[in-house]
């Protein structure tokens, strides 16, 4: 029997158990099934008894990293016998190790990410690769403890789409008030309504995160952009990846991003070629998108000149 989890991480104090009460006091959420609530730290905020009794929920507790293993969460949910799972990570425990040691019948439904803005800079230089892991395998990042007219978005942005296209992020500030996401379209260094859209070099990068986190607005439109031919595993036949290597976090972690290109001439060329690609925008479902995703249907491919830098970054 599948198991429906919803997985909360992030560091110390960064709100996730407060989000878990929340989660459980809202009547549109809890309904009287049974939940399992697995907390893998115990910060200064306690769950308190009387939600978790209303909620029909229990709490059990795990301080011992070694001790989160698949034989003593498959013996938690024999014993409980749950609809569902909330996990309380912990911070410091590798998200990567916990897919590992995860029972094979839970099915992550959504993966939250709390960070304590006051305390991001601290995070991003001391804890960076934790971070970044978190960050990859979210669905949506929730930046609390924000002080209104001192986050700066736009950096944000870069650090985290270039880390996870795909996640959706939320901003709670200290007055209580909640934003989602981005008001209003971002500015670009080009013309997202120009016929074709003129992606030059420097610009790969942005145009990588929006087209990734804004697809709708691509769809249908031409578009022009240069960069090297890659192929994967994951890419069919008549396909190939305008890409270019990107810097995301550090130094240390370097890896390929781009766009699928179809096209009936992509043999003409091999990996490593630097081409223009000219056509239009549409979305198909793919392996390498993991569900949807854009795709250039090319009308014209042709060789290039090299960027003067070989990586690209998200500013």
């Amino acid at each position: 029997m599948e198991i429906p989890v919803y997985l909360m991480t992030g560091f110390l104090e960064s709100g996730k158990t407060t989000f878990i009460q929340d989660t459980l006091n809202d009547k549109q959420f809890s309904r009287g099934e049974k939940t399992l609530v697995i907390a893998c730290e115990q910060g200064e905020v306690e769950f308190d008894e009387r939600i978790i009794k209303a909620s029909n929920s229990v709490v059990e507790y795990f301080e011992d990293e070694d001790d989160f293993n698949p034989e003593n969460l498959t013996a938690l949910i024999k014993k409980h016998k749950p609809t569902r799972v909330m996990l309380e990570y912990n911070g410091m425990w590798s998200l990567r190790d916990m897919a590992v040691k995860a029972p094979k019948d839970w099915i992550f439904y959504q993966i939250f990410m709390f960070v304590d803005y006051s305390r991001f800079e601290m995070y991003l230089n001391n804890m960076r690769q934790l971070l970044s892991d978190d960050i990859a395998v979210s669905d949506i990042v929730i930046f609390n403890r924000c002080e209104p007219g001192k986050v700066d978005k736009l950096r944000l942005r870069r650090i985290v789409k270039a880390l996870n296209p795909r996640i959706d992020m939320m901003f709670e500030y200290v007055d209580g008030s909640v934003e989602q996401g981005f008001q209003g379209d971002d500015e670009m260094p080009f013309d997202v309504n120009a016929d074709p859209i003129e992606i030059v070099h420097d610009d790969f990068g942005l145009w990588y995160i929006d087209i990734m986190s804004n697809a709708p607005r691509y769809k249908n439109k031409n578009i022009r952009v240069r960069g090297m031919v890659f192929r994967a595993t994951n890419v069919p036949k008549g396909y190939f990846v305008i890409s270019r290597r990107a810097m995301t976090c550090c130094a240390d972690d370097i890896q390929v991003v781009g766009i699928l290109v179809k096209s009936p001439d992509e043999k003409k060329f091999k990996d490593g070629d630097w081409v223009e690609v000219t056509g239009n925008v549409t979305a198909e479902k793919q392996a390498c998108y993991k569900g949807m995703g854009p795709v250039i249907l090319a009308d014209s491919i042709v060789p290039t000149e090299k960027a003067d830098s070989e990586l690209v970054y998200f500013n």
